[in-house]
């Protein structure tokens, strides 16, 4: 009988293991849809950090982004020949900078890593966009872009690429990695109709 009820309970515990491990390689997938917005609706702290932050920056376009959870708020612009998305929550408060880069902007050493990951992972890919992610508490992401002082700043990079893995249809995922170039986490990305395509 113990021996029954001990295989029951590694039985459990080994499933569970396998269930997070799946969780954190594939999230489920993401929905989102973006909707233009003028920059009156949009929370003054998050106007606020922008303006002090990117002070060279004229009209941003501003979107409120709809998806599973919630919604957000995005401000893009074009600065120093760069597409940038500086995503802030609900209420204004900064979450994310991205800035979109090309694969030769990369270094020799992370392009090799991006690689080396996608050929393992699929028969076969098309890198679609690459961003460099910045992450941090308000006052540190400013001081990062205003400074470059890097302290309290994680990076990370997002990939949006389309992928075919074992002869099945190609989907179009979003990936991200750390700053050297290993996999943390994807997820598919569902595509509406109606949602708008910016940079």
């Amino acid at each position: 009988m113990k021996q029954f009820v001990f295989l029951s309970i590694f039985v459990i515990v080994a499933l569970t293991s396998i269930q997070v491990s799946l969780a954190q390689d594939a999230l489920s997938p993401k929905v989102e849809r973006e909707v233009s917005i003028k920059q009156r609706d949009v929370p003054q702290p998050a106007k606020d950090w922008l303006v002090d932050t990117f002070e060279d920056i004229k009209r941003p376009n501003w979107y409120k982004e709809f998806n599973e959870i919630g919604y957000s708020y995005e401000a893009k612009f074009k600065l120093k020949n760069h597409f940038y998305s500086v995503k802030f929550d609900s209420l204004g408060i900064i979450l994310d900078v991205e800035i979109e880069l090309k694969l030769s902007e990369l270094s020799e050493e992370l392009q090799l890593a991006l690689k080396d990951y996608f050929t393992a992972n699929y028969e076969t890919y098309q890198i679609n966009k690459i961003q460099i992610q910045y992450t941090g508490l308000p006052d540190d992401l400013e001081d990062f872009f205003d400074e470059d002082e890097k302290e309290g700043i994680t990076t990370r990079y997002e990939i949006e690429y389309r992928g075919k893995v074992d002869s099945n249809k190609d989907e179009i995922w979003e990936a991200l990695f750390t700053e050297k170039g290993k996999f943390i986490q994807k997820r598919v990305i569902k595509v509406s109709s109606t949602d708008n395509l910016i940079f």
